[in-house]
């Protein structure tokens, strides 16, 4: 039934069509979106429209430029040979420094080995119940033994401040002849009423004995003894410049390891037959190769310092080796392919590399100090004059700087204001620069 224009008139106001609240809410719910997204335009503006820029702080520190080698050593080597056949006993430890005409082992028949063998037992025996008996026993000389072992202990004290131990074998070598020269004078001194007499004078006998039968092999140069021989003695330092790429990797292919400053019991020989060897120490050469790259760089250094009448001293790390060794770059060998050889002499560290004939490791070419950034922080880079541009935050806006590149390494480089930069265009340490510049135009806004 239809209403009558006067029944609408008359309809109580209080009542409203049924979709009237569901539109009010959607308009106050509406409102709300508005202004969410007025408040948070920008922010979302930028997370989807906008990349972070990483920044950084340039710092001061110090970059070592280092390229692989693979080197042999060459030495002064003297061989030692044998006078006659028989067992050959050294007197003189490995590694030890000798004088010319000094005894550095006694030669042992082969009819006689078994009583000198019984004689150094008997020997060593009495002296270890001698020390142990008269350790505690006062005197004027016990003095002198306390005061040389002091002496020695100084020594490795003094060794171990330094970091420089390459001379720890003689130290050792020296306490061991000081506690059995204790020993012998102790046994020496003894009366012939002591509870030691009757072994004393059956050492005695056996000593005479065997004196007719043993022969004292003399050292004819100075030098420090080496009972290895590894068959490269043939290099010599007049023909190092002859070793190649060749020689150098099949060195390296017949390298056992480290000897470790073994000193034999007794070795046995023939008459005329190579026992050892005689090393100088006071130079050596190391012959390497590097790359091709690397190496036209070290002539370009080398020819600059010969020109200024100067030495190129590098220093070159040796795999399981802690000491770096100081080096001074003489001259360079054959080029074959990408690799190059390189002679350097050295005058350190000959016995502490004495039982090595080939090695790897690295020449450190540089060692600069100055302001290190990441490579991938530089654009626009030029290898010839080795400059480059890097992006530095001033006043929250970004600003290109071109500087020089002083050295690389790796992901790294130590860089340098350019002579000719205006105050306002230099870089600084504490300075902020950004690590990543691709897409960074200059003057942008870089948010902090």
């Amino acid at each position: 039934m239809q209403m009558t224009k006067d029944q609408e008139r008359n309809k109580p106001k209080g009542i409203s069509k049924p979709g009237k609240k569901k539109r009010r809410r959607r308009r106050l719910f509406s409102l709300l979106v508005l202004v969410l997204v007025i408040i948070y335009m920008p922010a979302l503006w930028n997370w989807l429209f906008s990349s972070s820029t990483e920044i950084a702080v340039i710092r001061s520190d110090t970059l070592e430029v280092s390229t692989p080698l693979t080197c042999v050593f060459v030495r002064k080597e003297q061989l030692l040979i044998s006078p006659g056949s028989g067992y050959l006993v050294p007197t003189v430890p490995y590694g030890e420094k000798v004088g010319a005409n000094q005894e550095i082992a006694t030669l042992i028949s082969r009819e006689m080995r078994d009583i000198v063998e019984n004689y150094r037992q008997m020997e060593i025996e009495l002296l270890k119940r001698v020390i142990s008996e008269y350790e505690t026993s006062a005197g004027s000389e016990r003095k002198i033994w306390e005061e040389a072992i002091e002496k020695q202990i100084g020594k490795l004290a003094d060794f171990s401040n330094s970091g420089d131990l390459s001379d720890l074998g003689s130290v050792r070598n020296s306490m061991d002849r000081v506690l059995e020269a204790r020993a012998r004078t102790i046994l020496e001194n003894l009366g012939s009423d002591s509870r030691f007499a009757r072994e004393k004078e059956e050492l005695e006998r056996l000593k005479n004995s065997q004196a007719k039968s043993i022969a004292s092999v003399i050292s004819p140069a100075s030098g420090v003894i080496s009972y290895y021989c590894d068959g490269y003695e043939s290099w010599t330092p007049e023909n190092r410049y002859s070793i190649t790429i060749r020689d150098i990797d099949g060195a390296v292919a017949d390298e056992t390891g480290s000897e470790g400053w073994i000193t034999p019991t007794e070795i046995e020989v023939k008459s005329q037959g190579q026992y050892g060897k005689l090393v100088t120490n006071d130079e050596a050469w190391i012959v390497f190769y590097i790359s091709k790259n690397m190496a036209e760089d070290l002539k370009i250094q080398f020819e600059k310092h010969k020109m200024n009448q100067k030495q190129l001293e590098l220093q070159v790390e040796i795999d399981g080796l802690n000491s770096r060794i100081p080096v001074v770059i003489e001259g360079f060998g054959e080029s074959e392919g990408d690799r190059c050889v390189v002679v350097a002499s050295m005058n350190r560290y000959i016995e502490l590399t004495m039982d090595m004939r080939a090695a790897k490791g690295d020449l450190i070419v540089q060692s600069v100090t100055g302001m290190k950034v990441p490579v991938e922080s530089l654009v626009n880079i030029n290898p010839v004059d080795q400059t480059a541009d890097i992006i530095v935050i001033d006043m929250s806006k970004a600003r290109y700087r071109r500087v020089r590149i002083l050295a690389k390494q790796d992901y790294y480089a130590i860089i340098e204001n350019l002579p000719e930069a205006a105050e306002e265009e230099l870089v600084n340490i504490f300075d902020l620069y950004i690590v990543d510049p691709r897409n960074i135009e200059e003057g942008q806004v870089i948010d902090q």
